[in-house]
């Protein structure tokens, strides 16, 4: 049986291991839904540096298999904004993303931006694993759009208030 742990302080070592998180194949998010995702991972690695995205690291043993990042929503007051959600396909069914989640939204509300009473998370409409999961998390969609203007299809935007406040 493997070790596992969970990490939310994120010094060099575990962006890297963030990123290699990001870059593998994982649960819930197809790449042709997103066609500037390295592009995208790049400025993470970035962010995650300065302290701009926080993130929670899954480990089994050694091996990182999941990762949560979130940040301030930078238009809507209030709002913590979940960027991306992954768990390696090997850790399906070990709930290793419900148990990041739920600590991601303790973490963020209560110390990282105590003045925040709302997260959001966006899919896919056509992500109806992702779908189903936020749904079972407690998030309730809010808007249809397409929020990144790349072509790949509506986005949905789901939302989740505090009730630990």
């Amino acid at each position: 049986m493997k070790e596992f742990r969970f990490v939310n302080e994120l010094g060099s070592r575990e962006i890297g291991d963030t990123i290699g998180v990001l870059e593998k194949p994982r649960l819930w998010i197809p790449e042709t839904d997103y066609p500037d995702y390295y592009f995208w991972l790049e400025k993470v690695e970035e962010e995650l540096g300065k302290d701009l995205k926080r993130g929670l690291l899954a480990y089994a043993g050694k091996e990182p298999v999941g990762a949560v990042l979130y940040q301030r929503h930078k238009g809507l007051d209030g709002t913590v904004e979940i960027k991306n959600i992954s768990v390696s396909p090997d850790m399906r069914g070990r709930y290793f993303g419900a148990f990041m989640l739920r600590n991601v939204e303790m973490e963020a509300l209560n110390f990282e931006y105590p003045d925040c009473d709302r997260i959001m998370v966006d899919t896919k409409t056509t992500n109806n694993d992702m779908i189903g999961f936020l749904l079972r998390q407690g998030y309730e969609p809010k808007t249809r759009t397409d929020l990144y203007g790349l072509g790949t299809g509506e986005d949905i935007v789901f939302t989740k208030s505090s009730d630990e406040k």
